[in-house]
C-alpha cells in the first residue's frame, strides 16, 4: 500500500470513529434526556409544578443540574415536553369538532333518524377521546391536575370557552332553523359546557377504572343530550 493510500485510510477510519463516537453520543444524550422525562413526570405527579424541584428530578435521573438545562432552558419547558403531545392533540380535536359541528344543529343531524342513534353516536365519539386519555393517563393528569403556575394552568376554561362558542352558535343556528326566538343566556351556556368539560376530566382526576368509564361515560352524554333538549323547549319564545 502507498503511503497516499495508507494516509487514505487513516483518515477514512477516523472518519469512521468519529461518526461512531457521534452516534454514541447522541444516542447517550437521548438516554439521558428520557431518563430526565420519566424522573420529571414522576416529580411533577407527586408534588405539581410548582413544588416539584429541578434539582430533586437531577437527583432521580442521576444526572447533574446542569444537565437537565443543556436539554430544557427551564422547568416550565421540561413540564411542556411532558404533556405538548397530549395537548396538542386535544386542540385538534376541539378544531374538528368545531369544524363538523357547522354543519350541524343541536336538535337534529340529518344524517341519523332517531334519539336513541344520535345518542350512540355523540357516544361512541365521546369515548374515541376518552381512550386516548386513558392510553395518555398521567400525562392528561399533568395538566388537569399540576399545571398550576404554567401556561397550561386554565386548561380545561380555556377549552370550555371555545366549545361555549361552538354551542352558542348551535343553539342560533336551531332556532334559526325552527324559526323561533331563544331565551338561552351566554353564560347558561357557559355553565352547561363546563359541565360537560368537567365531567370527561373526572375520569381522570378521581382516577376512575377503565372499565366502569363507558357506563359513565354514556350517562353523561344521555344527560347532555336531553339537557340541551329540555333547556331549548323551555326557552323557545
Amino acid at each position: 500500500m502507498t503511503k497516499k493510500e495508507n494516509d487514505n485510510k487513516i483518515i477514512l477510519d477516523n472518519h469512521i470513529i468519529i461518526l461512531w463516537e457521534v452516534d454514541i453520543m447522541s444516542y447517550s444524550s437521548d438516554l439521558t434526556k428520557d431518563r430526565i422525562l420519566e424522573c420529571a413526570k414522576e416529580e411533577f405527579l407527586k408534588n405539581g409544578f410548582n413544588n416539584a424541584q429541578v434539582g430533586k428530578i437531577a437527583k432521580k435521573a442521576k444526572v447533574t443540574t446542569g444537565a437537565i438545562y443543556r436539554h430544557f432552558r427551564n422547568k416550565e419547558e421540561l413540564f411542556f415536553a411532558l404533556i405538548e403531545e397530549v395537548y396538542n392533540y386535544t386542540l385538534d380535536v376541539v378544531s374538528d369538532v368545531e369544524k363538523r359541528s357547522e354543519h350541524k344543529t343541536i336538535m337534529t343531524d340529518s344524517d341519523l333518524v332517531d334519539d336513541e342513534k344520535i345518542i350512540e353516536n355523540l357516544f361512541l365519539e365521546t369515548m374515541l377521546f376518552v381512550d386516548y386519555m386513558y392510553a395518555h393517563f398521567d400525562n392528561f393528569k399533568l395538566i388537569f391536575e399540576c399545571s398550576k403556575g404554567t401556561q397550561v394552568e386554565n386548561f380545561i376554561e380555556d377549552i370550555t370557552e371555545r366549545y361555549t362558542a361552538k354551542n352558542i352558535k348551535l343553539i342560533l343556528s336551531n332556532a334559526k332553523q325552527e324559526n323561533i326566538i331563544t331565551g338561552i343566556k351566554e353564560f347558561e351556556v357557559h355553565v352547561i359546557t363546563k359541565g360537560y368539560i368537567t365531567s370527561l376530566c373526572e375520569c381522570v382526576l378521581h382516577d376512575i377504572p377503565y372499565d366502569n368509564v363507558s357506563e359513565y361515560i354514556r350517562s353523561i352524554v344521555v344527560f347532555q343530550y336531553y339537557g340541551w333538549q329540555g333547556l331549548m323547549k323551555k326557552n323557545n319564545k
